[in-house]
């Protein structure tokens, strides 16, 4: 091992401090002895033991480059305690990266599982996501991503080390505390404090926030013992952010620098390409190098072999360059706030002399023609209806609104939001006042004349506003207006200005001209603040119909919405969803009470919700209030609204209008929409959503259960009642092909439903009703299927008031020696594979155990949720009751005499394993597999026939083929045959079916039928 010493300037610098009173008792020297013992350990137990280096030789290289990254003259200003810090944290900052083989044996104790956990679920981004899950070694990946875990947070690590303190996020890695607090603990608390904060700052973004890094620090009553933090950290950040020679690659999360391919970090790190870092000796107006001139901008040497690692280092280089340019305009910033001599210089990277063999360096890049962007933006591709340019301008009101009640609750004003849409056929002008925030100099320049660029999605804005949720969100709402103008007037005054500000723009591809008003004609314009736009209508814009256009997308708005339509002035909108509803229903004639028609409003996590209900008398029950067709070509009040603003046409949950409902998302909780507000995109947002909108159906039909139990019907009557209320609203379910309004999103239905009370289920002769959820907490449930216990459920479920025991009555029917149901611990009471319930359970339950029961002609099912595939599960598309088919694939438990090769139920068909037709079935499977799009329809139509071949009586084989003939020729399956038979050799189909005896046990044919069989 090298010897330790001292060599750096900045660590002599640093080493004068020792001699001062507030220092006192710390060496140096000896602390970077055990610092370099400490990160030797680093990469040892597998964890960032490839291509990077954060033994001493990277501190070393650090406090050298400090010589050409603080300017000469800096240097000298300098105290010793600026030395000190800046020493010290170069020492420490990387400690964090120290990760023992224990620790990472017990990462699961950390909060590595919720960072993985996210990744996997797509929060940090898809392609990152996918990157990950592509790394198929589960150890590999776990290592890679305890890596990003540990980049993710190493500096908090050796922030909570240094200051001694438990940290929440790692539960072990307490030595390296022990260790800090032996080497500085002699130091007062308030310099390890500060000493933790620039530790840490150099992967953090708050970087403006002086209080944390105070530009003169005291740490005694000498000058020499005042320290600028700021500085400081700057300096770590700099000279951390540079260190990207050959031996080492980043600290900083490979997600950060590149979302797409993370994993190209380390191929830079595996080619050594870089050489060196330095400054770029400036040149002057002749083009020739002068030192004399102050540098700005450092230079990257490398040499690349393979194009991998060139554009995995170029990602860093541009993130580098981002974070350059932020502590330049910080280090601004301070010194308006405290002039100094400190300089800050650097502003860029220039990437020019990284060399390539055997590809080209230049880097290709997609240019934009601005006139056409803006032709395509404010043409028919991206909006396709000039009407949107009412929305755009009313919800830029509304946010502008919104935001000046959060200004004006800190104040004892009255402030009442208003807006006003002015339409003047005559002359053609429609202007959009209201009362809200206003603009100043800095948004118009930044935001509203920047194409893409949101004054809501600044960072700024955002901290200062966390909890605000914006309507608009893109920057390009401003754009619509030339959809029916090319001349735009725009008034604005914020409260602080006294003199409003006037933009005039002429045509999308125009100047622009901005003036400010004299005071005088500013509060005639503006009185107090807001924002005027008049737009000059151009004469092929028909704006006949602007109050119903304006009432299709505001519904709710936030504020008072006035439109003066030449000289006529209406209000538009409504406060809630509820009053949406009721005037729609008033307006069409229906009558509104509690006895026949209702509206119900719910709210849940930001999240209104209204639906009309209609009551059945006979029923004693209330369902949703159906859509009806002749609503189409008048306003339909249904959908969802974002902050009051209509986004989706349909019922809330569905894609279709299938009932009245309408909803409201309001705050951080609300869903974002696309770019064209023409929808909702999918994210966390809208799934908790959906989810919540699913949930407030489903307690109205679980409420609906429980007022007719209160009406003194039995358990199973209202069991029934309420799932037949769920299939009825559900309609278009995945397993309904016959309707029109499908869910939106049937995982967010599922996850709702799995936790309502809908399941009728018997145990210990009680009924009772559970969830999905308890359903799978118990394991198993037996079905029953026999004319005796159907005849038993119907009668229970008659008698008033009862939750009676259907398997009770069958000991009476029977006797208790031959009821034969002392096996059924937990009854399902029922199952109909079309009852979307019943449907769901299927999905999740499979049977492991099958009683037959001849002499009741009954059939014992227990189903248990198994995390083994016992069945093979297909729905027979050619059966037009939709019937599901069962093959089995592994044992289960059968009777020891059963010589049928199938089973028939009421509600599903299965096919056993002790026969060769199973044995075909299994095989087809496997070859077709996997059973997704063509592969599972032709599964499906051979299930189906070989169905057919067990509902023949006396099957003749020797028509075997014109059986096969007359099921795949019918008129809805030509074309089809040619297809199914590419896949399956119809010759061994055929073989299998003449050797097959088609014998079932079925409990269907105990009743006498009329045959619908071809007459074969």
């Amino acid at each position: 091992m090298s010897i330790i010493a001292l060599t750096t300037k900045a660590e002599k610098k640093a080493e004068y401090a020792e001699n001062l009173g507030a220092f006192r008792g710390i060496k140096l020297l000896h602390i970077k002895d055990q610092i370099a013992s400490i990160l030797s350990h680093i990469g040892r137990d597998g964890i960032f033991d490839e291509y990077t280096k954060h033994d001493i030789s990277h501190i070393d290289h650090m406090l050298n480059s400090l010589e050409w990254i603080i300017p000469e003259e800096t240097q000298d200003s300098m105290t010793s305690a600026d030395w000190l810090i800046i020493v010290l944290a170069i020492y420490f900052h990387d400690l964090g990266m120290l990760v023992t083989r224990d620790e990472f044996e017990k990462r699961d104790k950390s909060a590595f599982p919720n960072f993985k956990k996210d990744i996997l679920e797509g929060h940090l981004g898809v392609n990152f996501k996918d990157k990950i899950t592509n790394i198929k070694d589960s150890q590999k990946q776990d290592r890679f991503v305890y890596q990003e875990f540990v980049r993710k947070t190493h500096a908090e690590r050796i922030k909570y080390w240094i200051l001694d303190e438990s940290n929440p996020n790692f539960e072990t890695a307490d030595q390296v505390a022990e260790e800090i607090k032996r080497l500085i603990g002699s130091l007062s608390y308030m310099f390890r404090r500060d000493l933790a904060f620039v530790c840490e700052s150099h992967h953090l973004s708050d970087l403006d926030n002086f209080e944390k890094y105070k530009l003169n620090q005291p740490y005694g009553s000498l000058p020499d013992e005042e320290a600028n933090l700021h500085y400081a950290a700057l300096i770590l950040r700099t000279a951390d952010l540079l260190h990207i020679t050959s031996d080492r690659t980043p600290s900083i999360e490979y997600r950060l620098i590149n979302p797409v391919d993370p994993i190209s970090q380390d191929e830079w790190a595996k080619q050594k390409a870089v050489t060196k870092v330095r400054p770029q000796i400036k040149k002057n107006k002749e083009g020739k190098t002068d030192p004399t001139i102050e540098k700005d901008t450092l230079e990257v040497i490398a040499l690349f072999e393979k194009e991998n690692g060139f554009f995995g280092l170029i990602a860093y280089l541009n993130y580098a360059d981002s974070e350059l340019k932020l502590n330049y305009k910080y280090h601004e910033q301070a010194c308006e706030l405290l002039p100094s001599n400190y300089k800050y210089p650097w502003r860029k990277i220039d990437d020019s002399n990284i060399e390539t063999k055997d590809f080209e360096k230049k880097q290709f890049e997609f240019t934009l023609d601005q006139t056409k962007i803006l032709d395509l933006l404010v043409g028919h591709t991206l909006y396709n209806n000039q009407s949107v340019v009412l929305r755009e301008l009313i919800q830029n009101s509304i946010d502008a609104c919104r935001l000046e009640e959060i200004n004006k609750k800190s104040s004892t004003i009255f402030y009442e939001p208003l807006i006003q849409v002015n339409w003047n056929s005559t002359d053609r002008q429609l202007s959009f006042v209201d009362n809200g925030t206003g603009m100043d100099i800095q948004i118009i320049q930044n935001h509203l004349l920047k194409v893409g660029s949101s004054r809501y999605q600044d960072e700024n804005f955002k901290k200062e506003f966390p909890k605000f949720s914006p309507i608009s969100r893109f920057g390009i709402g401003l754009l619509t207006c030339f959809l029916i103008a090319d001349d735009i007037d725009i008034v604005t005054r914020t409260q602080k200005a006294e003199k409003a500000i006037l933009l005039k723009i002429r045509k999308v591809h125009g100047k622009y001209l901005l003036k400010y008003l004299d005071v005088a004609t500013s509060k005639v314009e503006i009185p107090s603040h807001g924002t005027k736009i008049n737009l000059h209508v151009r004469p092929d814009v028909d704006l006949t119909n602007i109050e119903s256009e304006i009432r299709k997308w505001i519904i709710i708005p936030s504020c008072n919405l006035i439109l003066n339509n030449d000289g006529e002035t209406t209000s538009i909108g409504y406060k809630t969803p509820e009053d949406v509803l009721r005037n729609f229903l008033l307006s069409n004639d229906y009558q509104l009470d509690e006895k026949k028609i209702k509206i119900v409003q719910k709210e849940r996590n930001g999240l209104q919700l209204a639906y009309a209900l209609r009551y059945i008398e006979h029923f004693k029950e209330w369902t949703f209030f159906d859509f009806r067709e002749r609503y189409t070509e008048a306003f339909v009040p249904t959908g969802i609204c974002v902050e009051g603003i209509r986004i989706d046409f349909n019922t809330p949950g569905f894609n279709g209008r299938n009932f009245l409902a309408i909803a409201n998302s309001c705050g951080a909780n609300a869903p974002k929409t696309n770019v064209a507000r023409s929808n909702i995109e999918t994210t966390t947002e809208s799934d908790l959503m959906l989810k919540a909108i699913y949930e407030i159906y489903l307690d109205h039909i679980q409420e609906e259960l429980s007022n007719l139990r209160k009406l003194g019907f039995s358990i199973s009557w209202a069991a029934k009642e309420a799932n037949y209320l769920l299939n009825s609203f559900v309609q278009g379910y995945r397993y309904s092909n016959n309707r029109e309004a499908k869910l939106q999103n049937q995982q967010s239905f599922e996850t709702a439903l799995s936790l309502t009370n809908l399941i009728l289920t018997e145990r210990e002769k009680i009924r009772d009703i559970v969830n999905l959820n308890q359903l799978k907490e118990q394991g198993s449930f037996w079905t029953i299927d026999c004319a005796s216990y159907t005849s038993a459920d119907n009668l229970v479920k008659e008698v008033k008031g009862s939750n009676t025991s259907a398997l009770s009555l069958m000991k009476t029917l029977f006797g208790d020696g031959d009821a034969k149901i002392d096996h059924i611990d937990n009854l399902l009471c029922g199952i109909d594979d079309g009852n979307v319930l019943d449907e769901i359970i299927l999905d999740q339950f499979q049977v492991d155990t099958i009683m037959i029961i001849p002499e009741q002609r009954r059939l014992d099912l227990r189903w248990s949720s198994s995390s083994d595939k016992i069945w093979e599960k297909v729905r027979i598309e050619s059966d037009r009751s939709g019937a599901i088919c069962f093959i089995q694939l592994l044992d289960i438990n059968l009777p020891n005499n059963i010589d049928q090769i199938a089973i028939n139920s009421s509600s599903s068909f299965f096919i056993l394993k002790n026969s060769e037709l199973n044995t075909y079935l299994v095989n087809l499977i496997e070859k077709l597999s996997p059973l997704t799009g063509l592969n599972k329809s032709i599964f499906s139509r051979i299930c189906g026939l070989v169905n057919n071949f067990f509902n023949h009586q006396d099957l003749d084989k020797s028509k075997v083929e014109e059986i096969i003939a007359y099921r795949f020729e019918r008129n809805e399956n030509r074309g089809l045959d040619r297809l199914i038979w590419d896949q399956v050799d119809k010759r061994e189909l055929i073989n299998v079916i003449l050797k097959t005896n088609f014998v079932k046990y079925d409990t269907t044919i105990w009743s006498r039928r009329v045959s619908l069989n071809p007459p074969f």
